[in-house]
């Protein structure tokens, strides 16, 4: 009996030192707020005093800030040469966001690779990376093995689940990545569609049905001290191609972009995630990701919400208007910030080499341009505001 009750006192004090260290990481927590009815809500970002004061930024350290790279956690477990090298791109350039990859992650799993990123990143004056995640449930939850609620698909949440077992099963999947680190979470989906050839189960229809999850959704994640990020404005639930192998070109009807503004007239500082989708006869052929055009509202109406590019290694984005040629990954870049996004968002299949390359398009195009460096240094103070 008593060397069953010293193994479970080791284990108790393992689990509060893993604590520890993520409460040592300095998360975005968010104050908890009413749901008043008809009161506009604001998620305000609460700092969490340092113990010491942050390093001042070289350029290289601004931009880095401004990339969220990704971590496969399923090639973590095999200990492949894949996940070595990003994790040495991670501990050589400290980037802003970490966003863990892989297929029905574990607890275990999750937990490893933030103590394995936390290790690494030892200087009390560095601004550590969020850990960010996709937390869609059905086809998209990639923290989905055990240890974690398997959800159901968004389309079926909306539709079937009253607003009292919306708010449970959030408030547990919200605790539950929580204690593995996660800060933030690509998700909810508010694009519309009845019945989407690519997005599928991943939409529902009805705008109203919509909203209520979708603030039931952000309302959980944020008590947990969890920012949730909208996908996918403009509103793609009409595409008929898969962004991620080609382009698709879309009608946008009113209802596709008004859900939008109803969600951030009320959560004004979450997180918005744009998409690389042409609109029909407007931005000159661009995606609206990539179009100053397409994403200047969020700076005069909305100018708390931090926005996230989708993968910038998507086919989608990498087209260029008038020739079937691919735009490069550091061009793309480029383009991404002077369009008014926040965060590069950077998926699996972008190795160390390519991101340092991208790096050094962004520093020479901080250097000599003053607009440019002045998007930079915006995004780069909001971003720095979650992490005090």
């Amino acid at each position: 009996m008593k060397n069953w009750t010293t193994k479970l006192l080791i284990l108790v004090l393992f689990i509060l030192l893993i604590i520890s260290a993520y409460n040592y990481f300095k998360k975005p927590f968010l104050k908890k707020f009413s749901q008043n009815s008809g009161e506009s809500t604001g998620l305000v970002a609460t700092p969490t005093p340092s113990q010491t004061p942050k390093k001042e930024l070289n350029t290289k350290e601004k931009i880095t800030q401004l990339l969220a790279v990704s971590l496969d956690l399923n090639e973590m477990e095999k200990n492949s040469t894949e996940s070595a090298r990003a994790l040495r791109f991670i501990e050589d350039s400290n980037p802003g966001f970490v966003l863990y990859f892989g297929e029905k992650v574990s607890t275990t799993s999750a937990i490893l690779a933030t103590k394995t990123i936390f290790s690494y990143l030892k200087d009390e004056n560095s601004y550590l990376p969020l850990i960010a995640v996709d937390h869609e449930g059905g086809l998209v939850q990639r923290l989905s093995g055990e240890g974690f609620t398997k959800l159901d698909s968004w389309q079926k949440i909306v539709n079937t689940y009253s607003s009292a077992q919306q708010k449970a099963v959030f408030n547990q999947s919200a605790r539950e990545l929580k204690a593995v680190g996660v800060n933030i979470v690509f998700a909810p989906v508010v694009d519309l569609a009845s019945n989407s050839a690519v997005l599928k189960t991943r939409v529902a229809a009805d705008p109203e049905k919509t909203f209520a999850a979708t603030n039931n959704f952000i309302y959980a994640f944020s008590q947990n001290a969890v920012m949730a990020v909208l996908k996918h404005f403009p509103g793609i639930g009409s595409i008929d191609k898969d962004l991620h192998n080609e382009v698709s070109t879309i009608s946008l009807s009113t209802d596709d972009t008004q859900i939008f503004s109803k969600v951030l007239d009320k959560f004004t500082n979450i997180g918005v995630m744009t998409t690389h989708v042409k609109l029909e006869n407007k931005l000159a052929g661009k995606v609206c990701s990539l179009s100053e055009e397409c994403l200047s509202q969020f700076a005069k109406s909305y100018p708390k919400v931090l926005l996230f590019t989708d993968d910038l290694m998507m086919k989608s984005a990498r087209a260029q208007v008038g020739t079937t040629e691919e735009k490069d990954i550091s061009v793309i870049a480029v383009e991404a910030i002077e369009a008014g996004n926040n965060v590069l968002v950077f998926g699996p299949g972008v190795d160390s080499q390519t991101l340092e390359k991208t790096i050094y398009a962004l520093e020479r195009e901080y250097k000599d341009s003053e607009s440019f460096r002045k998007k930079v240094d915006d995004s780069l103070q909001k971003i720095l505001s979650l992490k005090k």
